[in-house]
This record gives C-alpha cells, sequence and structure tokens, in this order.
C-alpha cells in the first residue's frame, strides 16, 4: 500500500512540474487588453469589445516607421507600394482621403464591425486606429480631416435611421505593458430618420435633412449640437452636396423616368436658386466654386457633359459614365478623373446601377472638359486582376492619390495617379 501511494505521489509531482514548465512558457498576452465602454450607453446600436491591433498603429502627426507618441509601429518592410492596391478587407461603409505633409493617408469604416483603419501612401501597412465596434453601418459620413464620421445604422427589424458622430480622440501614451489603439472615440446622438447628410469641406458644420410629408432642412456643428432649422420644402428625396461656404447643391434625386433639377441654396441667406438645366435621369458633380459641374444624362443609354452654372450652357464629353463615377481636380484648372466603363450594359440608368441590376468595368481617364481632351490613367482591371465598377470616387487634396470602392463587392482601393 505505502509503494502505491508512494508512485501515485511521485506521478502527480512529474505532471504538476510538466504543467509549471508549458504555463511559464506560454508568451504574454499583446494586444488591446482593456475593457472598453459599451457604445449603446451613448447610441442603440453597438457594443465595445476587446480586439487585438490589427497591423500597424498610426497617429495623425506619423508619417514614417518609427515610434512615434507611445505608439508602437511596425518596422519598414522595404516593399514597393502597388500603384493600385486593395486597402480594406472587409466592405466599407465610408472613406476620407487627406494630407500630413507630402504623405496621402486614408482613413476609413468597415461596415461589419465599425472599427476604423488608415492607410498611407508611403507604405503597404494598415494600421487600425480604434478598438469601438459598431456594427452594421450602413453609410459613414466622414468629415474631410479625418477626425471623425457619422455613421448611419438601421434599428433591427424596422426602418429607423439612426445617426450618430463618432469623434477620433487620441490616447494617450502609455508606459505600461498594456497597447492601446491611437484613437479612442466618444459617440454624440444625432436626431432619427435623418435622410441625407453632407458635410462642409472644412470639416466645421454638416447639413441634413429629415422627411416625413415634407423635408425639413438643418446645418449644425458635426456632433448635431446648435442646429439650426434653415429651410423646408414639399419634396422629400433630395441629393445634397455641400459646395463651399455657405452654398449646398441640392439635387433631386434621378430616376430613368424623371426629370431632375440642381439648385443652390444659401444656408446663411436661406435663399434657393435652380442652376444648369433640367436632365432626364440627373446625377451632378459640382465644382469647388460651383461655377461648373459634370453632368451625366440618364434614360436607355448614359450621355456625360459639363454644365457652366453662370452661362447655363453645356458641351458634351466624349467618353460616357455617370457623374459620380468623376471627381474634380482641386485646382484652377477644369479637369476631372473619371471612371469610364468598357462597355455601358442595357439598362434604365442610373436606377439599374443603383439597384445593382448591372455593374461595369471601369479604366481611369482625366478629362480637360474645357477642351474635351481626355488623357488614359489606368485600366483598374489591368491593374488588380479583377472587375471594378467604381463608386464613391475621392481625390488627396494634392492630386496624387484617388480613393474608390468597388462598388461589386465594397471593398476599398487606393490609385497612385502619377508614377
Amino acid at each position: 500500500m505505502t509503494k502505491k501511494i508512494l508512485l501515485i505521489l511521485g506521478i502527480l509531482a512529474i505532471v504538476g512540474i510538466a504543467v509549471f514548465f508549458i504555463l511559464s512558457s506560454q508568451p504574454e498576452p499583446t494586444g488591446e487588453s482593456r475593457v472598453g465602454f459599451s457604445i449603446r450607453d451613448y447610441l442603440p446600436f453597438g457594443k465595445s469589445d476587446n480586439l487585438e491591433t490589427n497591423g500597424t498603429t498610426t497617429s495623425e502627426s506619423d508619417t514614417g516607421n518609427t515610434t512615434n507618441g507611445g505608439f508602437p509601429v511596425t518596422p519598414e518592410t522595404n516593399q514597393i507600394v502597388p500603384r493600385l492596391r486593395k486597402i480594406s478587407n472587409e466592405p466599407i461603409a465610408g472613406a476620407t482621403i487627406f494630407n500630413i505633409g507630402t504623405t496621402t493617408v486614408v482613413r476609413f469604416v468597415e461596415k461589419g464591425a465599425g472599427n476604423v483603419f488608415e492607410a498611407k501612401s508611403d507604405s503597404v501597412a494598415i494600421g487600425r486606429l480604434t478598438n469601438t465596434t459598431i456594427p452594421q453601418i450602413i453609410r459613414a459620413f466622414w468629415l474631410p480631416n479625418g477626425s471623425g464620421f457619422l455613421a448611419q445604422t438601421l434599428v433591427p427589424e424596422s426602418e429607423i435611421i439612426e445617426t450618430g458622430f463618432v469623434k477620433l480622440k487620441k490616447n494617450a501614451a502609455t508606459s505600461t505593458a498594456e497597447i492601446l489603439t491611437p484613437f479612442a472615440t466618444t459617440i454624440a446622438k444625432l436626431p432619427t430618420n435623418i435622410k441625407e447628410i453632407t458635410v462642409k469641406p472644412d470639416s466645421a458644420k454638416i447639413f441634413y435633412y429629415t422627411a416625413y410629408k415634407s423635408s425639413s432642412w438643418y446645418t449644425s456643428n458635426p456632433d448635431g449640437t446648435n442646429a439650426v432649422l434653415v429651410a423646408s420644402n414639399p419634396l422629400i428625396e433630395w441629393i445634397p452636396q455641400w459646395v463651399s461656404g455657405n452654398t449646398v447643391m441640392m439635387q433631386t434625386k434621378g430616376s430613368s423616368e424623371a426629370i431632375g433639377y440642381s439648385y443652390f441654396f444659401d444656408v446663411s441667406t436661406k435663399v434657393i436658386r435652380k442652376v444648369g438645366s433640367a436632365v432626364l435621369g440627373l446625377s451632378a458633380k459640382p465644382n469647388g466654386d460651383g461655377s461648373l459641374g459634370i453632368v451625366s444624362r440618364g434614360g436607355t443609354s448614359l450621355q456625360l457633359f459639363s454644365m457652366n452654372y453662370k452661362t447655363v450652357s453645356s458641351v458634351p464629353i466624349t467618353f460616357n459614365t455617370l457623374a459620380e463615377k468623376c471627381v474634380w481636380l482641386k485646382d484652377k484648372n477644369p479637369s476631372v478623373y473619371c471612371a469610364i466603363p468598357n462597355q455601358i450594359p442595357k439598362g434604365d440608368y442610373p436606377d439599374a446601377w443603383y439597384k445593382g441590376l448591372v455593374s461595369t468595368e471601369d479604366f481611369i481617364k482625366k478629362i480637360d472638359v474645357s477642351n474635351d481632351i481626355s488623357y488614359n490613367v489606368a485600366d483598374l482591371s489591368q491593374l488588380s486582376g479583377q472587375k471594378i465598377d467604381v463608386t464613391d470616387i475621392s481625390i488627396s487634396p494634392d492630386n496624387t492619390h484617388l480613393i474608390f470602392r468597388n462598388k461589386i463587392d465594397g471593398y476599398l482601393w487606393m490609385l497612385r495617379i502619377t508614377d
């Protein structure tokens, strides 16, 4: 009996020593370890959970691959940055592009989890900026300076749209073993059932409208404070675009079965005036000062032309596409970059494209709208090896990079315009 007891005790001792060595060899956990707040304390959507940082973390002033502000960044990989690259691993809700010095920076938020990421023109690394989960974002309207965005979600099992302003707040550097994402978030709730939003180019104000039997137009700070009712209108379907200063373009939503109109609305004087011409299936993109617009006519085919809003005259453009596939260069030269379909499928436009009944395979052209001269910029299919249907196109302030979403799958792409 004594021998059996000693044998059992010996086996237990060996097992205990083995368990001790296994546990002591496990690596220390890394990544985000703090307990996040519940976003439902602020808005009735989303929650916070503990997620590891994905890739390189960055900060607003970090333009290289060095330690900045106490946040770790990955070492230089010496990888060549592709001219065209997919920079999101999930469909995105919205993105913005801006410059820090000579570096182009892109910030975007994923649809599924609401996490914010950042890409830079001088690195292949993608940095995760936040740890706040906001599930199932429908759309995100970014402030142009990248300091926050307006997230829209649907209340489950309803058609109620809820909007919250998500502000990025830089985390303080920590000397502990705890690794924080570069930014925390603060959330502010805006009114429910906001139909459309547009952000002032300097990021200071937003314009939005709600609709029931008529539309009510408001301006406010991005977080919803200082809201002012600036107008009411019997029409309830609008696409607003903040042009510059106090001017917002109000475009009636385009359809192949309806004539569309564009108006300039001054949010300060409350004066509204019609600009341009009546167009079937209208889609319009004004330039930075509101003097010109790139406009597409729909129906059974597409036609692209430039519109002079001062003289109310238009000039056809040789290549045809939807106006929302174009973006104006941010300089005095009246030129646009447009995604031109290799072939335009049969359909009623723009409805068929909006509904996803048709998709296009696009290449990028630069078009001098004054002289109707075009320049080849990029064959997206050749560079990517896949079909890209461009939507939500934007250009960097220094005119060096384009970003756009592939309408087919929702992924975000970044294109260096010149080598």
